[in-house]
């Protein structure tokens, strides 16, 4: 089977990597061509600290090229950038294919998430036979490493759930169906927003206490959100929910939990935002989430606390004092 890859950036090729030891035929697309010769020539990148990827992956910047034959697409770039990838190479599809979103978050402009978006954009195309992703908790570094990793193949059609397992499973590569698409959407995209408030406290310089607490009260507010989009309550006590949010929250791999931890030391957002140039899926989450559970009454503390410090500038430590200040009540989801 031929696999195209949109994103040649760290879990791109790390699931390309997969694949390509799965004896698939894999070829990546990356808009920069100078990207694109530095990967072709090492089977690198900086990131993956001299490990290299399946030499048998090819890197392109030629879209037609990754689209013609293929017989899955993988989605593999940041979630601000599936609308425009997904209008540049559906046009170009033309024979049966199965989507396979591997992005993490909010689609802005439309307020959905991001197999959401996907669905609407696909709906009337003949030749998409299948949507599903692959979501959970794994950083790029330690696929590439071979440290053993689990995650879901999901997908509202478990037949399509259960391809996308096959085509990914391996020894140190282990994936699990599952059905409950808004779960996973919405537990792998708000997990970022609670590492960014986990970096947060570690940078104002609290424990391991905060943390758990946090890492705690941050699952109840994911399952609340989710459960009044009908998700399955299960889905946050597995790898979509808890595994991934553990995770995020917890190390310095993630790219959330390091923007929180710049906001925090610094106690102040105006540094971060004036000295960062890199992708943070959690910031525009927090912005979708927090205006979604407004609209819709859904209490959100924590949320509503980083948007607050993000968007209106109110330092860190004092949301900190707000939240733990707040009128004393049972613990419930």
């Amino acid at each position: 089977m031929k696999i195209g890859v949109f994103g040649g950036g760290e879990f791109g090729l790390a699931l390309s990597d997969i694949l390509a030891n799965n004896n698939q035929k894999v070829l990546v697309f990356d808009r920069n061509p100078l990207k694109v010769d530095y990967i072709n020539k090492n089977h690198t990148i900086h990131r993956f600290e001299n490990y290299q990827i399946n030499h048998n992956i090819k890197v392109t910047n030629n879209l037609n090229e990754v689209v013609k034959d293929s017989d899955y697409i993988i989605l593999a770039t940041p979630s601000n950038s599936i609308k425009l990838i997904l209008k540049e190479i559906l046009p170009l599809i033309n024979k049966d294919v199965i989507i396979i979103n591997a992005a993490k978050g909010f689609d802005l402009d439309y307020k959905m998430t991001l197999i959401e978006v996907i669905e609407n954009m696909t709906i009337n195309n003949k030749y998409i036979k299948g949507i599903g992703s692959i979501l959970g908790p794994g950083f790029a570094i330690e696929i590439i490493k071979k440290n053993l990793t689990c995650v879901c193949a999901v997908s509202k059609d478990l037949n399509v759930a259960k391809k996308i397992q096959e085509l990914f499973s391996n020894n140190y590569f282990r994936v699990y169906s599952l059905i409950d698409t808004i779960g996973a959407q919405i537990g792998t995209s708000l997990k970022n927003a609670i590492a960014i408030a986990s970096g947060v406290i570690m940078g104002l310089g609290y424990g391991e206490n905060s943390k758990a607490s946090l890492i705690t009260r941050g699952l109840a507010e994911i399952t609340r959100f989710g459960l009044y989009f009908k998700a399955e309550e299960k889905t946050f006590l597995g790898l979509t929910g808890l595994g991934d949010l553990v995770l995020t929250c917890n190390s310095n791999e993630s790219r959330n939990f390091q923007a929180g931890y710049m906001i925090g030391i610094h106690d102040d957002v105006n540094y971060f935002f004036e000295h960062n140039n890199v992708t943070v899926e959690g910031i525009n989450t927090i912005k979708v989430v927090h205006e979604i559970a407004a609209n819709n009454n859904i209490e959100m503390p924590i949320i509503n606390g980083l948007y607050k410090s993000l968007f209106e500038k109110v330092k860190p430590s004092t949301i900190i004092n707000m939240l733990m200040e707040r009128p004393l009540k049972e613990e419930k989801h």
